[in-house]
């Protein structure tokens, strides 16, 4: 099969097209034919060497939809022909947190890229326990998004955070993957929405999905998220970014939740505990979504609530090119490959 393979950390130009042998799958899996897959800015920081545990010579991809096309032994609940999203990572189904719906608090969690197979490639091997069938009427582009980044934030707006009708909520990164389809999220609960960006052509966009106001900061943005709340703070943030904790936190309101989902220049960022203990604040880290929570993802797109924000559709071939686009921040929302 065709598949496009990281040959070393590095650029763009590192991603190349190459003829892999087409995975066989064994009991409880099944074989998925990628039919779009979306670029994360994990894909970079993996294709960079950027990231813990990635290696080079591997496939790279975690947003993925497509067709069943063999279904193992021991597999009932899907059929040839299903059409299905794939959870953005590898779970036992068996320990406690599994149980219980947790699948992203599993010890056993395995990362597409790192521990398994990519999906910038025709075909994928999955266990069936992580497809999850579509609704009728949702295209494999759009579906591509549900796992991550919409269900990602699903999770944290709605799982970590809480977030609740009439609260105000900052999210950073507002142009970005996460932070696009969160302004959607927020609203569809009746919150209000301070969005930041760092570009001023992304204003009119961003208050088009419904943010209520947009912060133009590259940096300092909390002195004007001080300034639209009357001196008062936001309730719930979402911490996009990871360098701009301090910022974040300087926003927020007595008892406000932050909740942290992106890390886009690793490494420490300053924490001032007596503000933490002042303001009663929460800090709370977020990740992947449960597989309901992929499914009520599934839900909102198919229902209107939550529109899958797609730049454009490019070929796997052009994989190189979506990332060099995606670094540049020539984008708004996700690109996704699709087609060979």
């Amino acid at each position: 099969m065709k598949a496009i393979v990281l040959k070393a950390f590095g650029g763009p130009e590192q991603l190349q097209l190459e003829e892999v042998p087409t995975p066989r799958i064994g009991a409880g899996e099944v074989l998925v034919k990628v039919q779009a897959a979306g670029v994360c800015h994990h894909d970079l920081l993996h294709r960079a060497g950027q990231l813990p545990g990635a290696h080079a010579g591997v496939v790279l991809g975690h947003e993925v939809a497509g067709e069943v096309v063999e279904v193992g032994a021991g597999v009932l609940q899907l059929a040839v022909g299903a059409r299905v999203v794939v959870y953005q990572r590898r779970f036992c189904g068996q320990c406690r947190d599994c149980l219980r719906g947790r699948q992203d608090l599993c010890r056993a969690l395995g990362l597409p890229s790192v521990d398994t197979e990519g999906a910038y490639a025709q075909y994928l091997r999955v266990p069936a326990i992580s497809a999850i069938e579509l609704p009728d009427g949702l295209d494999y582009t759009q579906a591509a998004l549900a796992s991550c980044p919409i269900a990602t934030s699903v999770r944290a707006l709605y799982g970590e955070a809480a977030l609740k009708p009439g609260e105000t909520v900052l999210i950073n990164g507002a142009s970005g993957g996460l932070g696009a389809h969160q302004i959607q999220l927020a609203r569809a609960l009746g919150a209000r929405v301070i969005a930041v960006t760092g570009s001023a052509d992304k204003v009119d966009s961003l208050k088009a999905l419904g943010a209520d106001e947009v912060v133009v900061s590259s940096a300092g943005y909390s002195a004007q998220v001080w300034k639209l709340t009357a001196k008062r703070g936001v309730d719930v943030a979402m911490e996009n970014l990871g360098h701009t904790l301090e910022e974040t936190l300087r926003s927020m309101t007595q008892g406000g939740r932050v909740v942290v989902l992106g890390n886009v220049e690793p490494g420490s960022v300053a924490v001032a505990p007596g503000l933490l203990i002042g303001r009663r604040l929460q800090v709370q880290g977020s990740g992947s979504a449960t597989l309901e929570e992929v499914r009520v993802a599934l839900a909102l797109i198919r229902g209107g609530q939550v529109k899958p924000l797609i730049d454009r559709v490019l070929p796997f071939q052009q994989a190189a090119e979506a990332h060099a686009l995606l670094e540049s921040r020539q984008v708004s929302g996700r690109i996704v490959l699709s087609g060979w």
